[in-house]
């Protein structure tokens, strides 16, 4: 098949990281695939980078003529089967698509934010498509309740991730000692974009309450902020400054290579406070047998097994997460248990082959 993902965000996130996987896949089995998105996004960079076909396209408003005929003409001339939206912005121009050329749509959503349902959204939602695909449970469950589409029009594609890529055998030992980290010290580790959704600052808190009974454990932070969300970063930075156990939680920075720093991860640590999808972290986690512990928001609960793949704990809740840390720390039988449960869980239904066969699947059904 040929296939465009449209992409309208300028910023970098999972979002945009599980597009570019799905995109490399695609080509990598027989598909041809392009991103479509916006000037200097970046999304576009990275195909740019990974040499996956591109073009740019200035997504701007939601109805912009100009925008429409260069989608078309792009349309048009690469004899585009299938476009796969993945933004608020481009799903209304994938719309027009529908429209005005043969091409099919799939509607992808990737947030459990509340879905807005105005007259303009609702147009969009339930005729600028021909199927649905989400991230989570939780999000079908909000689109059929706003009747923005039937149960049959709605799939969940459950995050998976690269089994050769993230796996028990990488060994971290020379990184972990780079970082001026005692090799016998455990690490509990917190992975992700520092937003105020992503819950840092409560990430910070548990690691206090942790270090205060529990010498031998360093904690680090990796991702950066984004020029929106500077604000929220300074506010943990402050509380960090202030931390008598400053320079046992390091912020390291946005890095590619995550799994070099999971590989001497003991502990991953999700603190998300409301938006949270099926993100890919978990799948990572459980292949390279690191200890996950998350809070119950978003379709986190539908990935994690409370007390079999996992812990879970309430959000906004520093002395639970640290519970459950120091439990896990403490009780290497337990710990082990629920890598192991976590592991043969993920072989079965957390790889990219079984995430990319349930999406090849829907992409098959909407174009036969």
């Amino acid at each position: 098949m040929n296939i465009a993902h449209l992409e309208s965000s300028l910023n970098w996130g999972g979002q945009e990281l599980r597009v570019i996987e799905q995109t490399q896949w695609l080509n990598a089995n027989g598909h041809h695939c392009w991103i479509v998105a916006r000037p200097q996004s970046a999304i576009l960079m990275e195909a740019r980078k990974r040499n996956i076909p591109n073009t740019e396209i200035d997504f701007r408003g939601s109805a912009n003529p100009k925008v429409i005929r260069k989608l078309i003409r792009f349309i048009n001339q690469n004899k585009i089967e299938l476009i796969d939206a993945h933004s608020n912005r481009d799903a209304s121009y994938a719309m027009f698509a529908k429209w005005l050329t043969k091409v099919k749509v799939v509607r992808s959503r990737h947030v459990t934010t509340p879905i807005k349902h105005d007259f303009l959204h609702r147009l969009i939602w339930k005729y600028g498509n021909h199927q649905i695909i989400t991230t989570a449970n939780k999000i079908n469950e909000q689109i059929i309740q706003l009747k923005l589409a039937p149960a049959s029009k709605v799939y969940t594609a459950k995050a998976g991730v690269d089994h050769n890529r993230y796996h028990a055998n990488i060994d971290g030992s020379a990184l972990k000692a780079s970082l001026g980290i005692p090799s016998d010290h455990k690490v509990v580790s917190n992975i992700g974009m520092i937003r105020e959704d992503k819950g840092q600052l409560f990430f910070v808190k548990a690691c206090e309450i942790i270090a205060e009974q529990l010498p031998g454990v360093t904690f680090i932070q990796l991702g950066s902020a984004t020029a929106d969300t500077k604000a929220y970063e300074s506010q943990v930075k402050e509380h960090w400054e202030k931390s008598k156990f400053k320079e046992r939680i390091k912020f390291i920075g946005y890095k590619s290579d995550i799994e070099n720093y999971q590989a001497f991860s003991d502990i991953v640590m999700i603190c998300s406070i409301g938006t949270e999808a099926q993100t890919r972290l978990v799948s990572q986690a459980f292949l390279m047998e690191n200890s996950m512990i998350a809070t119950t928001v978003g379709g986190l609960p539908e990935m994690i097994s409370h007390n079999n793949t996992g812990l879970l704990c309430p959000p906004q809740n520093p002395e639970a997460l640290a519970e459950a840390a120091i439990k896990l720390l403490t009780d290497s039988k337990l710990a082990a248990t629920l890598r192991k449960n976590a592991y043969q869980h993920a072989m079965e239904e957390m790889t990219s082959e079984k995430m990319m066969d349930g999406m090849l699947d829907i992409y098959k059904k909407v174009c036969a």
